[in-house]
């Protein structure tokens, strides 16, 4: 996706020193306790939160979910389809469960138009993270109905909640079945099984009265409103400037935004390596994931051979945040897992850059979500920006009480009927660059050189 060869003059050391010592190395922390809430790392006890049961405050709140989401999170304007699909299997008496993919942060309030549009209210499980942020985050969140789970942990009472719910079949439950936010909204990251246990659970109670649990995959689609290239023109220019790379305005639109991952990456390998890397991007990208994971699990014996990265980094923080929670260890093993603790999210975040996302598809879409995600690492304070979501519900899939042996399981259900209905969502409003923003012909992806960053910027 990226360069591999750029330079860096010398009237930039200065702030580029300026951005490695500060801002780069500060963005491990940061990342992990402001801009990601979901990846919040917390030092302290788990506690169960429950869910509410009253609807007096949800119904007071609901009238005010447009203006909110558009104040918070550029929502402008949404559009429900197949809310008749929900409607039916609430009307059938079904313990029903949404599993939306996992875009952005604010998912689980966005999933309230489809809640308004079928007059129901929901549940929805959510990390515990996400109820240590602001009070008023922590409270709208649990005003929605969420209760809380334990992710680096097994959460019996959570699971309980979840199969109560379930069989009451008084809500539908909402569980997202990536488990962590993508950041990208055409494709998914593997899909968790945590979701079959609960479901399968529910299936076997429900069985016992005459009634059935069904799960309704719905796919997020979120279509950017505003002025493309002016605002990607910005965007890019800023980031450039923050960078100290001259003003690429000559340059198509994908070749500006190759040009400062690159220059990203190469920051974060001389952090972590010393020096710049060589190589293809993705392959550079995977070798820097790989630097990062390795070293933790030999240190705390957790082999990650035969798991992806989103299971590694689940197993990495469960004993990392058990020793700082349980052990109380002392200042400087305290000190280092934190530092392991952020290089694991950094390492989800790097993995989270799907490989040639820009290059099989060069859209608007595609490219702002890169271009934000690239200003996320550099300044938490980035501006709202209108968009238009998409709510489209699946058909329902019938959980069957047993384990279908045979044929697919209800998690790759969920993630055939998700795929298809993202595909199609992505063809109908993903909006194709100017040509002109398309071409990538003035910078080389890839070049057997290194980058190599000036002599004045120390590893």
């Amino acid at each position: 996706m990226w360069p591999q060869k750029l330079s860096i003059r010398p009237k930039r050391l200065l702030r580029l020193q300026w951005l490695r010592r500060g801002r780069f190395v500060q963005t491990h922390i940061r990342d992990s306790l402001s801009v990601h809430t979901a990846n919040v790392n917390i030092a302290e006890p788990y506690q169960f939160i429950p869910p509410r049961k009253g609807t007096f405050v949800s119904s007071c709140l609901k009238p005010f979910l447009p203006w909110y989401m558009c104040k918070s999170w550029g929502i402008v304007d949404h559009e429900i389809r197949g809310s008749e699909k929900l409607s039916t299997s609430l009307a059938a008496g079904h313990g029903v469960v949404l599993a939306p993919n996992h875009v952005r942060e604010c998912d689980a309030i966005t999933v309230g138009f489809l809640a308004i549009k079928c007059r129901c209210y929901l549940n929805i499980m959510a990390s515990w993270h996400v109820f240590k942020g602001s009070w008023f985050q922590s409270f709208m969140i649990r005003q929605v109905g969420a209760f809380s789970v334990h992710r680096e942990g097994i959460d019996k009472t959570s699971l309980n909640t979840a199969i109560e719910i379930l069989t009451g079949a008084k809500r539908p439950l909402v569980l997202f079945p990536e488990g962590y936010c993508a950041f990208h909204n055409d494709i998914l990251n593997p899909l968790q099984e945590g979701i079959s246990l609960i479901v399968q659970r529910a299936a076997r109670k429900r069985e016992e009265s005459g009634g059935q649990v069904v799960v309704h995959p719905v796919a997020i689609k979120y279509q950017y409103t505003g002025s493309t290239e002016e605002t990607l023109g910005l965007m890019l220019a800023g980031l450039e400037q923050r960078l100290g790379l001259n003003l690429q305005s000559q340059h198509s639109l994908l070749d500006r935004a190759r040009r400062i991952g690159a220059e990203l990456l190469s920051l974060r390998e001389v952090e972590y390596f010393g020096k710049a890397q060589s190589g293809a991007l993705f392959e550079r990208q995977e070798r820097l994931i790989e630097h990062l994971l390795q070293p933790i699990e030999a240190q705390w014996d957790r082999p990650g051979e035969g798991c992806n990265v989103y299971e590694r980094v689940k197993a990495l923080r469960t004993v990392l945040l058990r020793k700082l929670v349980d052990e109380n260890p002392e200042a400087e093993t305290k000190k280092q897992c934190w530092r392991q603790l952020s290089d694991c999210m950094f390492a989800l975040r790097l993995k989270s850059f799907p490989a040639d996302y820009l290059k099989e598809s060069p859209c608007v879409e595609r490219l702002l979500e890169t271009v934000e995600r690239f200003e996320n690492d550099i300044d938490n304070n980035i501006p709202t920006r209108p968009y238009r979501v998409v709510i489209e519900v699946g058909d329902a899939l019938p959980v069957s009480p047993k384990r279908d042996r045979k044929g697919l399981g209800i998690m790759q259900k969920i993630e055939v009927s998700l795929n298809e209905m993202l595909n199609r969502l992505a063809t109908e409003c993903n909006q194709p660059l100017p040509k002109q923003d398309c071409d990538a012909g003035s910078v080389a992806v890839e070049s057997p050189e290194p980058i190599r960053p000036s002599a004045g910027i120390s590893a």
